[in-house]
């Protein structure tokens, strides 16, 4: 009984990162270092378990690097507590809190649900050897309940024995409140979603399909019976507002007592008030799909102005600077501007790095699949996804992987090339 609760307690207590890409290596940097660093502020409260930290990736480079900035950020201590993983289901055993960064609807699928592997099996085979994990049975309290179906009321504490926080406040008093209750395991159920704990949170901010996003929470909490919250919590301002913990984050949850308990996790991330609640499950990826439609078409937009005043033989810095004082401002124009003269710029670096255009591709065609579900047309996005898959296939795919903007390049290249009728203006129509 004394293992099984020293388990419970280091589950309790261990927030678990799996996907260290492009995006995931730097938020899940401002995540675990931000969390250690609060806690060491408050090293006197002796009822604050410091915080675990566990990772899931499988490529060794990204593995070797993460840790290697994490020493640098938060000290060789954190670094060398960090323990790894190699799947969902492994994570989901060690970790209460869980957040995932991937590339896509396969990959979230996969992590989330695969038979073996996934994290929701990794839940279901947490046996009655580990002491539950919450105060009561969600389901079974009134104002449970009120809570699980969107009440306003924020989480309580729990009366308990043993306090564990994250420890997320830049002040005294912890920003995260997750009290829990050891509790002996029920003797009925060695796999029962009892044995789960009120308290598990995963929260995934991949920008996957909405219907997806919102069909994978359902399942999750239909089969730990709710006693596990789900969250979809994409992200917007790429890899250099990722670096700062400067991000937008906008979010879908199942409930008040769910939100409670992901804000902070997620505020360490993101910059002031960016942290967005957008409604239920799937709300949040809605909302960065309907978000990165437009900045699709935005980033065409600004290229084809762009690329027509440097053929009219205007200087393309006095153009960009004067776009962006006047209507055709955008963030493609501000942050993003595919100039090599401007210091900074995607161009100025050969593209590499940001947000690359397989990716765009892919958000593309999400918005594609989301509006073919409502039967809504889009033309623009149909067209701009034609444009950034064209834009994938230039120089044998190596394009795919440099940041958006490069479809500036590629505009520039068709009028070179003297591109077809169709992408041409006629001056005989009217």
């Amino acid at each position: 009984m004394l293992k099984a609760t020293a388990i419970a307690r280091s589950r309790a207590s261990t927030i678990g990162w799996i996907g260290l890409g492009a995006m995931g290596h730097p938020m899940a940097l401002n995540l675990f270092t931000k969390t250690y660093l609060a806690h060491q502020s408050q090293s006197g409260n002796t009822r604050i378990q410091s915080p675990k930290y566990t990772i899931c990736e499988q490529d060794e480079g990204r593995v070797s690097s993460f840790l290697s900035e994490l020493r640098e950020k938060g000290g060789s201590e954190l670094a060398s507590s960090v323990e790894r993983v190699g799947n969902g289901r492994e994570m989901a055993k060690a970790a209460s809190r869980i957040i995932t960064m991937l590339p896509s609807t396969p990959q979230v699928e996969s992590v989330y649900l695969d038979g073996t592997d996934g994290i929701l099996p990794g839940l279901l085979a947490l046996s009655d050897d580990t002491p539950s994990l919450t105060s009561s049975s969600p389901s079974s309290s009134p104002r449970s309940q009120e809570i699980k179906e969107g009440g306003s009321e924020s989480v309580q504490r729990v009366s308990s024995s043993t306090t564990y926080s994250s420890g997320l406040s830049s002040g005294k008093t912890p920003l995260i409140d997750s009290s829990i209750t050891i509790t002996p395991p029920s003797s009925s159920a060695s796999t029962s979603a009892g044995a789960i704990g009120a308290h598990t949170l995963l929260v995934d901010c991949t920008t996957l399909s909405p219907t997806s996003a919102t069909s994978i929470a359902q399942r999750i909490h239909q089969e730990t019976l709710s006693r596990v919250f789900m969250l979809d919590a994409p992200v917007s301002g790429g890899t250099v507002a990722a670096k700062k913990g400067e991000l937008t984050i906008m979010f879908g949850s199942p409930s008040a007592a769910a939100t409670g308990l992901a804000v902070p996790l997620l505020k360490t991330m993101a910059k002031g008030d960016r942290v967005v609640y957008c409604g239920g499950n799937g709300k949040g990826v809605g909302v960065k799909v309907c978000n990165n439609l437009i900045l699709a078409i935005n980033q065409i937009a600004l290229a084809e102005g762009l690329a027509l005043g440097e053929s009219l033989g205007i200087d393309p810095v006095l153009l960009h600077d004067v776009i962006n004082t006047s209507s055709g401002q955008s963030w493609s124009s501000r942050v993003n501007p595919p100039l090599k003269e401007i210091d900074g710029s995607p161009a100025s670096r050969d593209y590499a790095g940001g947000f690359q255009s397989r990716l765009m591709l892919k958000d593309a065609g999400l918005a594609l699949e989301a509006a073919a579900v409502l039967d809504l047309p889009i033309p623009m996005t149909w067209a701009a996804k034609s444009i950034y898959e064209a834009v994938c296939r230039e120089s044998e795919g190596e394009w795919a992987t440099k940041d958006f903007s490069v479809v500036y390049e590629w505009i520039k290249k068709k009028q070179l090339e003297g591109v077809e009728r169709g992408w041409k203006a006629d001056p005989t129509e009217t």
